[in-house]
């Protein structure tokens, strides 16, 4: 899954955060400690002129859970 990775620092910025109507930011950690985002083609539209869009520069990476999902198993 690819997803948009952060630095701690925008992690703390946006976690939580509201960017549309019902919809917040939620990051998580993967295997490797790294904080990851994950946004729609919805969501990357939402947050196009908002304090937010700063987002879509941020680089995309693999995220590789530090837990096999449930789902998986």
């Amino acid at each position: 899954m690819i997803g948009y990775k952060l630095t701690p620092e925008q992690k703390e910025d946006i976690q939580g955060k509201e960017y549309s109507p019902y919809q917040i930011f939620n990051c998580v950690q993967d295997i490797n400690q790294v904080w990851f985002t994950f946004l729609t083609d919805e969501d990357k539209r939402s947050i196009i002129g908002t304090q937010y869009e700063w987002l879509l520069l941020c680089p995309q990476e693999e995220y590789v859970p530090s837990e096999p999902s449930p789902i998986n198993l």
